[in-house]
């Protein structure tokens, strides 16, 4: 017997309706924080010498946000940021001066904020498709598909029903150096059968 309830359009469109108007004023809530808060923290941090406002902004922050602060605090703060870590460190001797002066300049213009240098100071940009992204995927598919029982066949034949088309497979297999006669058969007592 299923749990699922009946499609009801009005209903959906309702909670759609809602969602989308709790998405957009939490951006809009974050991007009006973010754009105070840039300001002040960043005068905090200088007064003060205390890596844990920023440190701590940046533990509830999205990721997104977060890469775009890093830039930033990096840029007007002088402090080290420890990649492994994700957390500002101390006081770097050789850009905390000119880091302070750019800030103070920064903080001089009302206007200034994370929002406005951003929009100066960072690109997005796409990554570009590389195979080895696809390779690490496959790996992760098979991993977690082990860990939920799937067998490999099953991962398999999930690439196929997404367009792979099998005549690829008699390539593949040439350029990896396998070898087939006409009259060999591929041991498969170690597969699993996957059910139809």
């Amino acid at each position: 017997m299923s749990t699922i309830k009946p499609f009801n359009k009005i209903a959906f469109e309702t909670a759609f309706a809602k969602a989308l108007e709790s998405i957009a004023t939490s951006e809009n809530i974050t991007k009006r924080e973010l754009r105070d808060l840039s300001r002040t923290i960043m005068q905090a941090w200088h007064e003060t010498g205390n890596v844990h406002y920023v440190n701590r902004l940046l533990k509830v922050l999205t990721p997104v946000n977060k890469k775009v602060f890093v830039k930033f605090a990096q840029h007007f703060s002088g402090y080290s940021f420890d990649e492994t870590m994700g957390e500002f460190t101390g006081k770097s001797k050789k850009r905390y001066e000119k880091a302070h002066a750019l800030c103070v300049e920064f903080l001089e213009n009302p206007n200034n904020n994370l929002w406005t240098w951003a929009e100066r100071h960072i690109e997005i940009e796409q990554k570009p498709f590389a195979v080895e992204n696809v390779e690490k995927f496959i790996k992760g598919a098979l991993q977690k598909g082990a860990g939920v029982g799937l067998s490999q066949v099953d991962i398999l034949k999930a690439v196929f029903k997404a367009g792979i088309e099998p005549a690829c497979i008699v390539q593949v297999m040439d350029e990896l150096g396998f070898e087939f006669s006409e009259t060999d058969t591929v041991n498969t007592s170690h597969l699993e059968q996957a059910p139809l």
